[in-house]
C-alpha cells in the first residue's frame, strides 16, 4: 500500500481487502484505527477510489462496535463514491446499509435499501444472494414468514457470475429457513435444515460473522431446544453462541445473546444468572451512543437533507432579490415616464398662453407668423410623440399579459411532456434489456420486461392524450367565432342543452340521477344572438352544476338529493338565464379567479381550465352582456348570463 500511495495509484480491491486480514486477524480496534489514517490521507489528495473501501472499512468497524449511526454514515458515503466509477460494487454496498437499518430496529428503511440492491445486482447480472438473505432476515424480524421464505429460495438461484461459494449460502440459508419455521411453530421441520447447516459449519468451519453475513447456527440451535422443552441444551447453545460474539467483538451479537440468556433464566426460574447477564446487557447498551438514533435515521442521511434544504432557501434569496431589482427597475422606468409627461403637458401649457398674448397683440401678429407657426409644429409633434408613449405602454401591458398566459401553458403542458419523455426514454432501457434476456434465452424476463414496456406504452398514449387537450383548449381559447346573430330563442336553446349535459354525464356514469328544474318565461322574446356560442355557454355551465352535484353526492350525506334548475326572465330591455345547483359550491377565496384561463379547481386530466374563460369571452365581448356567479360552500352554486334584448 506505501508503494502505490508513493506513485498515486489508485487500488480500491487492495484497499477492501485488508480488511479481511484486520478480521481473520480478530483486531478491530486496528481496523479502525488504519482506516481512519487512510481516510485522513485520501481526503485532501481527492482519491475517490481509495476513499470508497476507507468508509466500507470504518462502517464494517463501527457496525462490530453497535454503534448504528457512524456505520451507516460510513456506508452510506462508500455506496456513493462507488456509484460514480464502478456501479456494481455500488449496489453491493446497499446490501450492508439495508441490513445495518434492520438491526437498528428500523425495518422499512432497510427494505428501501435492500429492494434497491436486488434490482441493480439482477440488471447487472451480479450474485444477489447476500440482498435475498438480508431481506430474509428483514422479513422475519416483520414477522412477515411468507416472503422471508420466498427472498431465501430466491437466494439460491444460480447468477451468472457467483460471489460467493455454494456451500456457504447452503448454509446460511438452511439455519434462517429453520429459524422461520421455528417462529411459525413447527420445530420439527426445522430440524433438518438445522442439521445440514450443521454438517456445512463443522465441514467447512464457518464463522459467526464473516462476508456472507452472520450465521446464527448457535442461537437458532438454542431456540430449537428451547421449543423442544430441552433447556439444558438449550441453555449450552445460548452460552456457545455468546462466547463466540465476545470472541468476535461483535457488539450487537453480544447485546442480542445477552438479552436472550437474561430471558431464558428469567423463563427458568433462575433469577441469580438472570440478574447477571442482565446486568452486563445495560451495560453494553448504556455504552452505545444512542441519543443520536432516536429517529433510527443515519446523521449522513439528515446532513444531505439540510444541504438540500439550504440550497433551497439559498436559490429562493436569490430570487428574491433579483426580484426586488426588476421591481426597481420598472419603478424608475415608470417614474421617468411620468416625469417626461408632466414636462411635455406644462410646455404644452406655456404654448397655451404664449398664443393667447400673440392673440391679444394683434399689431405684431405679422411678424411673429412664422414663429407661432413653428411652435403649433412643435406642439403636434409632442402630441404625437405622447401618444406613441401611450401606445407603448399599452402594448407593454399586453405583452405582460401575454407573458403569464404563456408561463400557465407552459407549465401546463409541461407535466404530461414530462411523463411521455420519462416513460419513452424507461421503454428504451427496457427493451435494450428484453434483447439482452432473448439472447440469453430468458423467456420469463423477456415476457416480464415486454409487459413493462406495454405498461409504458399504455401511459405514454395516456399523457399524450392529456398533452392534445391542453393543445385543443388553447385553440378554442383563441379562435375567434364567426357564426353570425339570428334571432334565438332561449328558453329551447336552454332546455336543449339542458337534457344535452345531463345525457353526456349519464353516458359517463349509468348510476347518476338528478332532478331538472325549468323556470321558463313564458312571453321571452327572440333575442339577436350567435345560437352556437350561446349553447357552448350554457353546456359549459350545465357540465359544470352537473359535476358539482354528482361530486357532492359521492360523499354519502344523508337525504341529499341532486338538483340543477335553468330558469329565464324578461327585463324589459335585458334578458336573464340562471343556472343553479345545490352542489359542493365555491370557496370565497377562489371565486375571483374561476373565469381566469387555466384555472380549474377540477383533478388532473378532468379539466384544462378554459371553459368559464371561454364563456365569460363570449358573453361579455361577443355579445355585449355580462356574466358572473354567487355561491355558499356547501349549499349550492347559481351563474347569471344577461344579455341585451
Amino acid at each position: 500500500m506505501g508503494a502505490f500511495d508513493r506513485l498515486g495509484r489508485p487500488v480500491p480491491l487492495l484497499l477492501s481487502a485488508m480488511r479481511v486480514l484486520f478480521n481473520e486477524l480478530n483486531r478491530p480496534e486496528a481496523r479502525g484505527r488504519y482506516y481512519r489514517a487512510k481516510l485522513a490521507y485520501y481526503e485532501p489528495r481527492g482519491a475517490t477510489e481509495n476513499l470508497a473501501p476507507c468508509h466500507q472499512g470504518l462502517g464494517g468497524y463501527y457496525m462490530y462496535r453497535g454503534d448504528y449511526n457512524q456505520a451507516l454514515s460510513h456506508y452510506l458515503q462508500d455506496a456513493v463514491l462507488y456509484r460514480a466509477f464502478y456501479r456494481p460494487y455500488f449496489y453491493r454496498q446497499l446490501i450492508p446499509v439495508g441490513s445495518l437499518y434492520a438491526e437498528w430496529g428500523n425495518t422499512a428503511k432497510a427494505l428501501h435499501y435492500l429492494q434497491q440492491a436486488v434490482a441493480g445486482l439482477r440488471r447487472q447480472r451480479g450474485d444477489s444472494y447476500y440482498a435475498y438473505k438480508t431481506m430474509a432476515e428483514v422479513y422475519l424480524q416483520r414477522r412477515d414468514y411468507p416472503a422471508a421464505l420466498r427472498a431465501l429460495d430466491s437466494a439460491l438461484v444460480l447468477p451468472i457470475r457467483e460471489s460467493y461459494p455454494l456451500a456457504t449460502k447452503q448454509a446460511h440459508v438452511a439455519t434462517l429457513r429453520s429459524a422461520v419455521l421455528l417462529a411459525q411453530g413447527h420445530p420439527e421441520m426445522a430440524r433438518p435444515f438445522l442439521q445440514t447447516a450443521q454438517h456445512l459449519v463443522d465441514s467447512l468451519r464457518l464463522p459467526l460473522v464473516s462476508a456472507s453475513g452472520n450465521l446464527e447456527l448457535d442461537a437458532t440451535w438454542a431456540r430449537y431446544y428451547g421449543a423442544q422443552g430441552n433447556a439444558g441444551r438449550a441453555e449450552t447453545q445460548w452460552l456457545s453462541a455468546y462466547r463466540q460474539a465476545r470472541q468476535l467483538h461483535s457488539t450487537p451479537l453480544r447485546l442480542s445473546y445477552l438479552r436472550a440468556l437474561t430471558r431464558f433464566y428469567q423463563q427458568h426460574g433462575q433469577p441469580a444468572p438472570a440478574a447477571r447477564y442482565a446486568v452486563a446487557a445495560l451495560a453494553l447498551a448504556d455504552s452505545l451512543d444512542t441519543n443520536e438514533g432516536a429517529l433510527h435515521v443515519a446523521r449522513y442521511e439528515i446532513e444531505q437533507a439540510e444541504r438540500a434544504q439550504s440550497a433551497r432557501i439559498a436559490g429562493l434569496r436569490q430570487a428574491q432579490l433579483l426580484d426586488a431589482a426588476r421591481a426597481r427597475r420598472q419603478r424608475l422606468l415608470l417614474g421617468a415616464t411620468l416625469a417626461v409627461l408632466a414636462l411635455l403637458a406644462g410646455l404644452g401649457f406655456v404654448l397655451w398662453r404664449g398664443n393667447r398674448r400673440q392673440q391679444r397683440a394683434n399689431a405684431l401678429l405679422h411678424q411673429q407668423k412664422a414663429e407661432i407657426q413653428a411652435q403649433r409644429d412643435q406642439t403636434n409633434q409632442a402630441l404625437t410623440d405622447l401618444h406613441a408613449t401611450q401606445a407603448q405602454l399599452i402594448q407593454k401591458e399586453k405583452m405582460a399579459s401575454l407573458g403569464e398566459l404563456t408561463a400557465g401553458i407552459a407549465h401546463e403542458i409541461q407535466n404530461p411532456l414530462n411523463f411521455v419523455n420519462n416513460f419513452s426514454e424507461v421503454s428504451t432501457e427496457l427493451m435494450d434489456e428484453l434483447r439482452e434476456a432473448q439472447a440469453a434465452g430468458d423467456a420469463a424476463e423477456v415476457a416480464a420486461l415486454a409487459e413493462d414496456v406495454t405498461q409504458n406504452l399504455v401511459k405514454i398514449t395516456e399523457h399524450g392524450k392529456r398533452a392534445a387537450a391542453i393543445v385543443k383548449g388553447m385553440l378554442e381559447h383563441s379562435r375567434t367565432s364567426t357564426g353570425e346573430r339570428a334571432p334565438t330563442d332561449l328558453n329551447q336553446l336552454a332546455d336543449e342543452y339542458l337534457r344535452l349535459a345531463y345525457q353526456g354525464l349519464r353516458a359517463k356514469d349509468k348510476t347518476f340521477n338528478a332532478t331538472l328544474e325549468t323556470g321558463f318565461a313564458p312571453s321571452l322574446p327572440l333575442v339577436e344572438a350567435a345560437g352556437t356560442d350561446l349553447g357552448r355557454v350554457l353546456l359549459n355551465l350545465l357540465g359544470n352544476a352537473f359535476y358539482a352535484v354528482q361530486k357532492r353526492q359521492q360523499r354519502g350525506e344523508a337525504g341529499y338529493k341532486p338538483t340543477v334548475s335553468v330558469s329565464t326572465k324578461y327585463l324589459g330591455n335585458q334578458v336573464e338565464i340562471r343556472v343553479a345547483d345545490n352542489g359542493t359550491g365555491i370557496p370565497d377565496d377562489i371565486r375571483a379567479k374561476i373565469f381566469q384561463p387555466f384555472f380549474t379547481t377540477k383533478p388532473t386530466g378532468e379539466g384544462t381550465g378554459l371553459g368559464l374563460s371561454l364563456s365569460y369571452d363570449i358573453i361579455t365581448k361577443a355579445h355585449g352582456g355580462t356574466l358572473s356567479v354567487e355561491s355558499q360552500p356547501g349549499r349550492g352554486t347559481e351563474f347569471l348570463v344577461c344579455l341585451p334584448a
